[in-house]
């Protein structure tokens, strides 16, 4: 895939992340049942992020959250 390709899928992916991130605040404080659109828009966000990542650093990342959960059990 091309690198402009890939920026701009981790680019959209993180703005996704972020305005999920805002949907819950709102949710938090507001009450709105807004469960669905968050999820929705957080899986979409990440895929994008995943499809902008190298797979060297997919690899450190799967890496470094089986350190953590190996930490904890």
């Amino acid at each position: 895939m091309n690198k402009d390709i890939k920026g701009l899928c981790l680019f959209l992916g993180m703005i996704g992340l972020v305005y999920a991130a805002i949907l819950v605040l709102t949710m938090l404080f507001t009450g709105v049942k807004i469960l669905k659109s968050i999820v929705f828009i957080f899986a979409f966000s990440s895929f994008l992020v995943s499809l902008g990542l190298t797979p060297q650093v997919k690899q450190r990342l799967v890496q470094a959250l089986k350190q953590k959960t190996a930490f904890y059990k």
